[in-house]
């Protein structure tokens, strides 16, 4: 019995589908508490593969409300080997509560597929 490519390949065309649409809706990962009420706000504004600022820096402990605006696009802020995420859409803001106890560098990024490996990503510093 001959099967058309069509009808070979759509299983595995609807997965990969499946697979770029959630992707692209910056799906999955840790979502941010709300910021405490004496939270210090960082204004992040993101578009076109960068963030601005693409360095902050912090005291050890501090409480942080990192606002993010998108410019353009879907993007999130994603703080490394943390559960720290944000997203926000075209022309909306998002706030989440982040705090560092430990001093050191850590990276942030936008793990929208391709965003990061275009240069859309900084640092947070936390030094006392």
């Amino acid at each position: 019995m001959r099967r058309s490519l069509s009808a070979l390949f759509a299983p595995a065309l609807a997965l990969t589908l499946a697979a770029v649409l959630t992707g692209a809706c910056g799906g999955g990962g840790g979502k941010a508490p709300a910021p405490a009420a004496d939270a210090r706000r960082i204004d992040v504004s993101a578009k076109s593969f960068q963030f601005d600022p693409s360095t902050i820096t912090a005291k050890p402990g501090e409480d942080l409300a990192i606002a993010l605006t998108s410019k353009d696009a879907v993007h999130d802020f994603v703080v490394e080997h943390t559960d720290f995420k944000i997203e926000a859409g075209k022309g909306k803001t998002t706030v989440g509560g982040l705090r560092l106890d430990k001093p050191g560098t850590y990276t942030f990024y936008c793990s929208i597929p391709g965003h990061r490996s275009a240069g859309m990503h900084g640092t947070i510093v936390v030094a006392p």
